[in-house]
């Protein structure tokens, strides 16, 4: 028997003692007496292993995002899809060790802990709405431990800003800044400097990132968070503070990624940090040659590019531009980057418009639809599309009048030639495509800044490009070659000299090309019509594209020059050109004041009557005009009163005494005309009414609303023409269902304004998105606007004519759209507890579902959520192995017996129903889940 040493002995009984006291005194006071064993069996056998393992998710997710150094970077780590799965395995076990204190250990000291854990980790597998539930139920019933409680404040604003709530976001961590607790004051800080660079104030963030990373005490957030600093302070203008703050990066032990940017940061910088003159090309030359740096090469060929540009040398940044755009290995965004910044210079500096629209378009292809400005540029792509598409046209017409000029043999030569070259073209570059290992853009070509080797020197291989696009034009190697080569924005008939537009052939189809070469031959326009028609769309797209440059794009020069051209289409006295004057002289005004006079003189001489020419000569006819407008409308308003008081002769004799006035505004008169024919109505037989309403069809043939309200009149007198002619009056004055029609608002006919249809999306315009067409103001002064006429419904012509008296109907108020749900009981289902009061905090119950799904079903197989249907219900959301209706209705039974008391609730005061997959997509309001449950009944 082996004999213990006295100090061996003493060394237990400490050890054991300390346990003992370790696990009986409170982590925090209780009134509660907590077995010694609940509490060291919640702490050292599932606490402490949940937490290593949330740890180590943790790092999981982190070494699976992606940062995107061209971007501020996010202070806090947002968890997505892609990067959630990296460590769901483990955090399934969180939460059910988590599950089992908040549950089964529920009176030990653990409990805010252990529901603390299971927050983070319902965050880190993206349910945002799940983990902002239980955080919300840990600062409110856990006020005694102040600590936890400000951690579950910061992470419950964390997850209202992954749910863009930003606002509450906010209220939280001002409540929690308010405790003023020691703890958790590094994250509380970070979170608060979130919030106000959301707010875009950067002072108040930079205050309180360098408050959170005086007080951190994590290596990894002290750095992050100093790259982040560094980048406030650029964007502040602070050049000499973000200069030191990247080195202090540079210096620590960062990643190799991050410390890579805050070098290239600092190059970036230096000379505007320090004053002194600094060669940054040739130091990102350096960086090329390092074999560390090879994976980030497109990313130096673009630093190298934005210091030829603030140079003023753009023809070398865009060729640095676009060996960055194709360098391989190259990460997809810095290509698509690349292609922003090609499409942003020759949107902004060159003026050429139709590349700049090519690069929009790749860039579109490679920019993530994720990333903030992709709505942006694709409103940019869309609105020059408009640009590309009418330069199309004009190139496409013009081919072919220049085949109708030709005999038929030759068409059919040139046609077969174009076959022919297209093919050769589409040949080799499929043959030069499979060539193995033949890329233009590789590192082994581009990554060199000298050397005697042609293709080891960017020098060379800079000055190449240049002197193959002043003999080829800027041809692209593929990326996006949509439209003609040859079209560019100083001129349309510049442009299309010698354009064409591609077959598109089929390849490996001979008999899809003479269908092709047939179809071609088919467009081109043998009669005089069809070349006048030809010619048409010629002039119309040169004169939208005119328009366009001057209302979207705001480059006048590129608009007089297309309008001078324009006039060689138009030809006196086409009213058309008097419009083109009237541009033309305010476009001149004020570059050229002689040219303004003449397209001045010229409109006045051949165009006296038009409203321009009335505009020029008298600057207040617009104004004279718009106050007419408006003395009318409110004429009409006083007559339309009379009509509806019976006053019938008194409208029609004040309506014959405007006759004179309405002349020089016929759509106007149009609308004051039929008001006279429905008084007719009510005092005369039918065919007096019938014979005015034919006369406004002769008198105002363009009005088609008008003409449009009397056709149906017509239509119906015909189909009841006995019980219509057997009337003593045409309209009957008592009916109440008669309903007059408003004088519609409208512009003058011959306004100065042709503004052409642009592509818009609903978005915010970005800060180089093209701004909204806009009506051209007259001489300068805004064009006059219609006087405002109340809006009166302008009823069916059934309605106006009825055959019989009737009661006047009421209007129902809009039913919603009824939803057409799915049938399929043969798809996955969901089960679905539905809790009627949405400011029921579900965090306790939410865990006691947990718990028993992830015990009856693999972890990774179930997937619960929370979700806020408008302000009335709470959602319970239960996915999981449940392959058809069947399956999802047996696991809901097997809880329901339960399911009161786990929610703590009444059965009225909650529901339950299995919902297919695709349904469940279409409950997004209390409307839709309210007639999803009456479906269901």
């Amino acid at each position: 028997m082996k004999v213990f040493k006295k100090s061996s002995i003493s060394y237990i009984l400490l050890v054991f003692t300390g346990l003992l006291l370790a696990a009986c005194a409170s982590k925090k006071k209780s009134d509660k007496k907590v077995s010694f064993m609940k509490n060291l069996t919640a702490h050292y056998n599932i606490y402490y292993n949940a937490s290593v393992l949330l740890q180590s998710a943790e790092d999981e997710v982190r070494d699976a995002y992606k940062d995107d150094f061209n971007r501020r970077l996010e202070i806090f780590i947002v968890p997505n899809q892609n990067n959630a799965d990296a460590g769901s395995d483990k955090l399934n076990e969180v939460i059910a060790k988590a599950n089992r204190i908040a549950l089964e250990k529920y009176e030990s000291n653990w409990v805010d802990d252990a529901f603390l854990l299971l927050a983070k980790a319902e965050y880190y597998k993206t349910n945002f709405f799940n983990a902002a539930e239980y955080f919300s139920y840990v600062s409110q019933n856990f006020p005694k431990d102040q600590a936890n409680t400000v951690d579950a404040l910061v992470w419950h604003a964390r997850s209202l800003f992954a749910l863009d709530k930003n606002k509450e976001a906010d209220s939280v961590l001002q409540r929690a800044y308010q405790m003023n607790v020691k703890r958790h004051r590094s994250e509380l800080n970070a979170a608060l400097a979130n919030s106000y660079l959301l707010q875009n104030k950067l002072p108040e963030a930079e205050t309180h990132l360098r408050k959170a990373i005086s007080f951190s005490k994590n290596r990894y957030s002290k750095i992050r968070w100093s790259y982040i600093l560094a980048q406030i302070q650029e964007a502040k203008g602070d050049i000499e503070s973000a200069y030191s703050s990247y080195g202090k990066v540079v210096k620590s032990n960062a990643s190799f990624e991050m410390s890579f940017n805050a070098n290239l940061s600092q190059i970036r910088l230096k000379e505007s940090a320090n004053g002194a003159q600094f060669d940054k090309i040739a130091t990102l030359h350096k960086m090329l040659k390092e074999d560390k740096n090879k994976e980030f090469k497109d990313q130096i060929f673009y630093q190298i590019g934005a210091a030829y540009e603030d140079k003023g040398k753009l023809d070398e940044a865009i060729s640095f531009y676009q060996v960055a755009a194709h360098t391989e290995p190259g990460s997809q965004q810095q290509k698509a980057l690349s292609y922003l910044r090609l499409a942003e210079i020759n949107f902004d500096t060159l003026r050429n418009y139709s590349q700049a629209q090519l690069y929009y378009d790749s860039t579109l292809q490679t920019l993530p639809k994720e990333y903030p400005s992709y709505k942006n540029v694709s409103l940019m792509a869309q609105n020059l599309q408009y640009l590309a598409d009418r330069l199309t046209i004009i190139t496409h017409e013009r081919e072919l009048l220049t085949l109708a000029d030709m005999s038929e043999a030759d068409r059919e030569d040139f046609v077969k030639q174009k076959i022919k070259e297209e093919t050769i073209v589409a040949s080799t570059n499929d043959n030069t495509s499979n060539i193995p290992g033949f890329n233009p853009t590789s590192n082994s070509l581009q990554t060199k800044s000298s050397g005697t080797f042609y293709f080891d020197n960017t020098t060379a291989i800079s000055q190449g490009i240049n002197e193959f696009k002043k003999k080829w034009g800027d041809r692209k190697l593929a990326d996006n070659w949509r439209i003609s080569a040859g079209v560019s924005n100083a001129s349309v008939d510049h442009n299309i000299a010698g354009a064409t537009v591609p077959l598109n052939l089929p390849q490996n189809n001979t008999a899809n090309i003479d269908s092709l070469r047939a179809n071609f031959l088919k467009q081109v326009p043998t009669t005089q019509a069809q070349k006048d028609i030809s010619l048409n769309k010629i002039k119309n797209a040169r004169y939208e594209i005119a328009m366009f440059y001057k209302e979207q794009l705001n480059d006048n020069e590129a608009a007089t020059q297309e309008l001078e051209q324009a006039l060689s289409d138009y030809k006196l006295p086409d009213p058309k050109v008097a419009e083109i004057y009237y541009q033309l002289y305010r476009l001149y005004s004020e570059i050229n004041t002689n040219k303004s006079d003449f397209y001045r003189q010229q409109l006045i001489k051949h165009f006296p009557e038009s409203v321009y020419a009335k505009t020029l000569i008298n600057p207040d006819f617009g104004k004279e005009k718009e106050a007419e407008e408006r003395r009318l409308s409110n004429q009409y308003e006083s007559i339309y009163n009379l009509v509806q008081g019976k006053q019938y002769k008194d409208a029609i004799s004040q309506i014959s005494g405007m006759e004179s006035r309405l002349q020089s505004f016929p759509q106007q008169a149009s609308r004051f005309a039929y008001l006279k024919a429905l008084a007719i109505g009510y005092t005369e037989k039918p065919g007096v009414f019938v014979n005015e309403l034919q006369n406004i069809q002769k008198r105002y043939p363009d009005d088609t609303l008008i003409n449009g309200q009397i056709k149906k009149q017509l239509a119906f007198i015909e189909n009841n023409k006995n019980a219509f002619y057997n009337r003593s009056t045409a309209l009957i004055s008592y009916d109440p269902n008669e309903i007059i029609p408003p004088l519609v608002k409208n512009k003058v006919n011959d306004k100065p304004v042709v503004v052409p249809d642009v592509p818009k999306e609903k978005q915010t315009p970005a800060p180089k998105a093209l701004p909204a067409a806009k009506e051209t103001q007259l001489a300068g002064k805004e064009t006059p606007k219609t006087a405002e006429t109340p809006l009166k419904t302008l009823e069916q012509a059934t309605e106006n004519i009825p055959a019989v008296e009737e009661v006047k109907a009421v209007k129902e108020p809009e039913k919603p759209k009824l939803i057409n749900f799915s049938n399929n009981i043969r798809i996955r289902h969901a089960i679905v507890i539905d809790v009627k009061n949405v400011t029921i905090n579900v965090a306790k119950p939410f865990a006691a579902l947990t718990k028993h799904f992830y015990s009856n079903f693999a972890p990774g197989s179930v997937n619960l959520t929370i979700r806020t249907i408008d302000s009335s219900d709470k959602l319970i959301i239960v996915k999981g192995p449940f392959l058809n209706k069947d399956q999802a209705e047996k696991a809901l039974a097997e809880i329901s017996p339960s399911l009161a008391e786990i929610l703590g609730l009444k059965k009225g005061e909650y529901e339950t129903f299995v919902i297919s997959d695709p349904n469940l997509l279409l409950i997004n309001n209390t409307e839709s889940l309210n007639q999803y449950l009456n479906f269901i009944k």
